[in-house]
């Protein structure tokens, strides 16, 4: 049986070892779905701990937290939380594409 995702945990968790990132406002049902199935998809992710460390590795990530250079002088790509657990999105991070 899978224990129930524990999204203020995540959040809370999101928000102090991303503050760089843009903080959650408004928990919709479309992010709580998002999380709930990111959640759901393998038991390692059902425990906070591996939550923990995943925003740990996506801190060294200087693409994902706005710290590389935009490539044409504008403004640097920022993630989000939606962005991250988004399963596209998440998969790439877990496969070390925006790490180097």
């Amino acid at each position: 049986m899978v224990p129930p995702c524990p999204h203020q945990q995540i959040i809370d968790l999101y928000h102090r070892h991303l503050p760089e990132l843009q903080g959650v406002v408004d928990w919709t049902p479309k992010r709580r779905s998002y999380l709930q199935s990111r959640w759901r998809e393998a038991a390692k992710r059902q425990r906070i701990e591996w939550w923990e460390r995943f925003f740990t590795y996506i801190h060294e990530s200087d693409f994902l937290c706005g710290r590389a250079k935009s490539k044409d002088g504008g403004k640097s790509f920022k993630a989000d939380l939606e962005w991250i657990i988004t399963q596209g999105n998440f998969v790439k991070i877990i496969e070390g594409k925006y790490h180097e």
